[in-house]
């Protein structure tokens, strides 16, 4: 009786093993976001959404969405799929540790995915740059305030993850649990308070406009391995009062692709015998062949822009936080398996007459808790990489830009022209183009 009941829980594991792979190929939407084709991009996507919902997720989904809608100019239904998704991921961060069991048992893929900071902070900033294109001013004001205050809870974040999983390890009998901790070096997001401060000077808020502006060069000062570049030469004047007659115009550019993650393993000793399989994301960035971005006004000189923010940087820096603590699952999750082996085999071999078929069986499990560890490397793919920002003094009027690509060489990898569009002397006057590449 009692070998027939172990076979019970390795039915059930192969069972979740048979449904705990994450891949969905996107690859056609992608190459349509990759041709700047964004609307077929976005229908593309669509046509996955039953496989995305299943394995990825809304979170993805939604998100995913979203980006591609509003470069899409359909900007009111991306904040709201970007909204959903924002939704999603405080639910995620706030339910029960014990709902997340599996995943410690077969792998991350077993439970829904939590989305990752910087996916969260993101959100906030480009549902503002949507609202800016609605001429909604204090609702972009709302949510670039909504990601700076993500970004100041960002450590107090994590280290509630840890108290919870110790308090839940140690509830069901697991003590003495130790992990490392990374403390993240990033605090606040230039990018964030730029568009803050262009938001401030468009409502007339002069304190709240000199306080981004300070905060953006505080982050350039204060976190140096994350803006490895000057501060744009444009905040200079930017500081300076508007001439007379004049308005302000502010561009922001983007380009290339947030950071993926990618599977690594590593074998953890166990017992003699038996190494298992450890498991864990890891981020990797991918590089792109744009170099400098520049913006002409009604055919004029190019004038050029320059970085104000590495997304990639940031996403890598805070992926840190907790890549740390994905590690210690794996290793909790392979410990806890070879327990499972261990059981089993000391039944099968109590009296030294193991059947052929049971000694099948206990390698079957070994192999089994070898196959079924499999990293999570689920995320968004279609964050952009580089921010860049300029700004330029111009009389109230209509106008016609054109923003330039260009690699290394200065030749011309892509082109976005924004026609007609208003200045005025009072509000926010800001502008955006993307490149895919």
């Amino acid at each position: 009786m009692m070998r027939k009941l172990l076979l019970l829980p390795i039915v059930l594991l192969l069972t979740l093993i048979l449904g705990c792979s994450s891949l969905v190929d996107i690859s056609e939407s992608q190459y349509s976001y990759q041709q700047g084709n964004y609307e077929k991009a976005y229908l593309k996507l669509l046509d996955k959404k039953e496989a995305i919902l299943k394995k990825q997720g809304p979170i993805i989904l939604n998100l995913d969405a979203g980006l591609l809608l509003r470069l899409d100019n359909e900007y009111t239904l991306s904040n709201t799929l970007l909204s959903s998704s924002e939704r999603a991921i405080k639910e995620a961060y706030t339910s029960s540790i014990s709902a997340n069991i599996a995943s410690y048992i077969v792998n991350d893929n077993t439970v829904a995915y939590k989305g990752e900071d910087f996916e969260d902070i993101y959100i906030n900033v480009f549902k503002a740059l949507n609202y800016l294109q609605l001429g909604e001013e204090d609702s972009a004001l709302v949510e670039l305030n909504r990601s700076i205050e993500k970004q100041s809870l960002l450590k107090q974040k994590y280290e509630k993850q840890i108290e919870k999983i110790i308090k839940g390890a140690t509830s069901k009998g697991v003590s003495n649990i130790r992990t490392a901790t990374y403390s993240s070096s990033f605090s606040s997001s230039a990018l964030a308070s730029y568009l803050t401060m262009v938001v401030a000077r468009g409502l007339e808020e002069d304190n709240l406009f000199t306080y981004a502006l300070d905060q953006v060069n505080r982050s350039f000062a204060t976190q140096q391995s994350l803006y490895p570049f000057a501060p744009p030469s444009s905040l200079q004047e930017e500081a300076k009062p508007i001439p007379s007659g004049k308005a302000r115009l502010n561009i922001v550019a983007f380009n290339g692709l947030a950071p993926q993650k990618v599977e690594e393993i590593e074998l953890l000793y166990i017992y003699s015998g038996y190494y298992a399989k450890i498991a864990y994301p890891v981020m990797i960035a991918r590089p792109s062949p744009v170099k400098y971005v520049s913006v002409s006004i009604d055919g004029g000189k190019e004038i050029p822009l320059e970085k104000i923010e590495s997304i990639s940087n940031i996403a890598m820096e805070t992926f840190k936080a907790t890549e740390e603590l994905t590690k210690f699952k794996a290793v909790m999750r392979a410990t806890f398996k070879a327990i499972g082996v261990e059981i089993y085999d000391n039944v099968i071999y109590e009296d030294n007459e193991a059947s052929v078929g049971e000694m099948i069986l206990s390698a079957l499990l070994k192999l089994t808790n070898f196959v079924s560890e499999q990293a999570d490397v689920r995320s968004s793919h279609f964050l952009p990489s580089l921010a860049w920002v300029g700004g330029i003094n111009l009389t109230a009027g209509e106008y016609k830009a054109t923003i330039f690509f260009k690699d290394q060489g200065g030749k011309v990898l892509f082109t976005q022209t924004i026609p007609n569009f208003s200045v005025k002397n009072k509000g926010t006057n800001l502008i955006e183009a993307t490149s895919p590449l």
